[in-house]
């Protein structure tokens, strides 16, 4: 009896991981995001420009790793595209920061964040998009 549950169990939680797109692939990628979420908000929060300036190079290593990360076959075209447009924008962050620039480099940082919410809708799949499959 407690081998069936277990095995019931270790077949619902593989079923659940298919289901939400989570694999082993995207374990690293995730926590490289979520690393870069957090240098994200110590960048906004920072009260210095050498402050902001050592978050925006953390991610930018973040995203440099990112783009060498295993991803989802589906969704590696996207995320290489937004992860080339954010890159772009911690260059332009960076050029702003040590030009003194400050509002630029604000403005920039909020694009960022306009980014994130735009490809997490492509990483996070509904019960709808997996059962009957992307229809756009």
């Amino acid at each position: 009896m407690k081998q069936s549950t277990a095995v019931l169990l270790v077949a619902l939680v593989g079923w659940s991981g298919q289901l939400y797109g989570y694999t082993a692939q995207t374990d690293s990628l995730e926590v490289i995001m979520k690393t870069f979420s957090f240098q994200y908000r110590q960048a906004v929060e920072a009260n210095s420009t050498e402050q902001r300036l050592v978050h925006v190079r953390h991610m930018q290593q973040g995203i440099a790793a990112a783009q060498q990360a295993p991803m989802r076959d589906d969704l590696a075209e996207q995320f290489i595209e937004g992860f080339q447009r954010v890159a772009a924008k911690l260059d332009g962050i960076e050029q702003a920061l040590l030009s003194g620039e400050l509002a630029q480099a604000e403005q920039k940082l909020q694009q960022i964040d306009r980014l994130r919410v735009e490809y997490h809708r492509l990483r996070k799949r509904s019960f709808w998009q997996w059962l009957f499959g992307d229809r756009s």
